[in-house]
């Protein structure tokens, strides 16, 4: 049986795609070279979807869709069901019949419409070796609601958009700070960097505590803050004050939230756009053990969670993928040799920055060994040189690869092998990659024989330290490489010291 899921989204549309043996993926912005990429009309999947696949649409056993209702033309919404539109808001419904005149527009052979959230919820299923029955979501706002809690597949509880969002509290925090990005869905992980540089104001978290999860909008408000400064000079003055205070209550919000749907040791599923942030992901971790985050958890997962929607849907068993999180549907690059490990590892070890392109693109937002830009992590002046080349601001900071039998002597704290966690620099000076507060985030590298292990450990051979500054492979407002002649326009056009694709490396 084939099996094709579509998120038409408003920003990082993706499908995955089931051919009857193995499932493939592709997020459209990396071919594109679009970051945050969105079809400009949502019928326009289907030629984008069957070049990235090279099949047929009409080939296909059945099509799942998530999209948002208001971009279709108003001729085409109308044969949208209220009723339909109204449980899926709701949360009483998980997937809908489309009507065959919106199959037509969307030129699918006929679709099921799927929630938004609930998509979100199945996205993380190569994660889960054991059932799951809790699931939450939390995002900016998906079928009309900030967050959605699921319990063996209904719908337990779900937020109201008009008691406020942290996806968009965050966002409009940003805004405030006067944080920029090429695209608003960016600001929020730049306000994860930068409120360490704040300091909570006791009083003012005293008071925020206080609220209850139904007072979102009150958390992150910043006329709320104004009237607890009473004087409006000294409140915008103190704004990063403002975004530290919230920014750490909004954890402890977080923690009740968890605790008031699932017990502290029960397998729970998170997802959505909130889930990226690391920091908040870690004190989450530490009183849910079991908690399982995809790196996908964003609207770039949307269509994996319904892609597993079908499968549960035609009792097909468990799916997998092969190699994850290394599948996107890009082009590969041969693996390196020894040879050229060792050659890598040395530049590395000389101070230089190299450009690593290696293998399929990763699935999710950070790089993970093969899309990525490495530097020695010792370096005084790595940051600086780092930002340079990424065009970054200098409030940001890094992330980190370790080998996973050495991370206790780097760090503390939560850790997984997607850099989803933030934990505690502990060992030896690693300036490039330690934040203000001391934190970094932190990609363990597992054993196994894959090229990026194979390079950390002969950097350590030749250094004695097995961790390695890791960011992506891209510049600001560009998404990750996935063709080498990305890699190699970004290393023409910046000052990247060296460039390894495949088995060649390129040098100044």
């Amino acid at each position: 049986m084939k099996l094709l899921a579509i998120a038409v989204v408003a920003h990082d549309a993706n499908a995955a795609y089931f051919d009857g043996e193995r499932v493939r993926y592709v997020k459209f912005e990396r071919p594109r070279q679009e970051k945050r990429f969105s079809f400009k009309s949502p019928q326009d999947w289907r030629s984008e979807t069957e070049a990235a696949f090279g099949i047929q649409a009409a080939e296909v056993d059945h099509i799942a869709v998530t999209f948002d209702p208001s971009a279709l033309p108003a001729e085409v919404r109308r044969h949208l069901s209220p009723d339909a539109m109204r449980r899926l808001a709701s949360g009483q419904s998980l997937a809908e019949t489309l009507a065959p005149e919106v199959c037509a527009y969307l030129q699918a052979p006929g679709a099921t419409w799927l929630s938004h959230h609930y998509c979100h919820a199945l996205s993380g299923w190569m994660l889960e070796s054991e059932p799951v029955a809790h699931r939450i979501v939390i995002d900016g706002l998906g079928d009309g609601r900030p967050w959605s809690v699921y319990r063996d597949g209904r719908t337990v509880a779900a937020g109201d958009i008009r008691q406020g969002s942290i996806g968009w509290g965050i966002r409009e925090a940003g805004k405030a700070l006067g944080i920029q990005a090429a695209h608003f869905n960016d600001i929020a992980g730049k306000v994860m960097g930068i409120q360490a540089y704040g300091r909570i104001d006791e009083g003012y978290r005293d008071y925020l505590s206080a609220l209850d999860f139904d007072r979102l909008d009150e958390l992150w408000s910043l006329h709320g803050w104004l009237r607890w400064k009473r004087d409006p000079t000294v409140a915008r003055l103190t704004l990063l004050d403002w975004v530290a205070t919230v920014h750490h209550q909004t954890a402890e919000w977080l923690l009740k939230f968890f605790a008031s749907h699932v017990q502290a040791d029960e397998p729970v599923a998170y997802s959505g756009g909130v889930a990226q942030n690391v920091v908040w992901n870690s004190a989450l971790r530490s009183r849910f053990p079991n908690l399982v985050i995809a790196p996908h958890c964003s609207d770039e997962g949307l269509s994996l969670g319904a892609l597993e929607w079908l499968r549960q849907r035609h009792a097909l068993p468990p799916l997998a993928i092969e190699a994850f999180p290394y599948a996107q549907a890009d082009t590969p690059a041969p693996s390196p040799s020894e040879e050229t490990i060792d050659q890598v590892a040395q530049v590395l070890a000389q101070g230089k920055v190299v450009g690593w392109y290696q293998g399929y693109g990763e699935i999710g937002p950070r790089a993970l060994g093969h899309r990525s830009i490495l530097m020695d992590p010792r370096l005084y002046d790595g940051r600086a040189r780092i930002d340079q080349i990424k065009r970054r601001e200098p409030f940001r900071p890094y992330g980190a690869s370790v080998l996973a039998e050495d991370f206790d002597r780097f760090f503390k704290g939560a850790t997984d092998a997607f850099m989803l966690y933030s934990c505690e620099v502990v060992g030896p000076m690693l300036p490039a990659i330690q934040h203000v507060d001391g934190s970094c985030r932190v990609q363990r590298v597992d054993g196994g024989p894959q090229p990026f292990r194979a390079l950390l450990e002969r950097f350590r051979t030749l250094t004695g330290c097995s961790v390695l500054l890791n960011t992506s492979l891209n510049v600001a407002g560009k998404p990750l490489a996935a063709d080498p002649t990305h890699a190699m326009q970004l290393f023409a056009e910046s000052p990247l010291d060296a460039l390894c694709v495949g088995n060649t490396l390129y040098r100044r």
